[in-house]
């Protein structure tokens, strides 16, 4: 994996120590990755949820437009969270 995706990935880590749900944007934009392409993306929450199986990969419907690095999040409990939670 590249090193971007690398620190993409240990950022997202980081944050899910903390909070129940993890935006990938916003995990990317913390590091300085400004985009990440769906296959970079894909592969990214691949690697996170094959190191953490306790989470879940959830992606927000509401704007059909919105690709998978905008739209695409790891949540510790069953259920999605609420939008605008997910979006911090």
């Amino acid at each position: 994996m590249k090193d971007y995706k690398e620190k993409v990935l240990n950022e997202l880590e980081k944050l899910s120590n903390e909070y129940h749900s993890v935006m990938l944007r916003r995990a990317a934009l913390n590091v300085g990755v400004k985009h990440l392409k769906t296959q970079e993306a894909l592969e990214v929450l691949d690697t996170f949820k094959t190191r953490h199986p306790d989470f879940k990969i959830f992606q927000i419907h509401d704007n059909p437009n919105l690709s998978v690095f905008c739209s695409a999040f790891v949540s510790d409990n069953e259920t999605p969270p609420i939008v605008e939670e997910a979006r911090c």
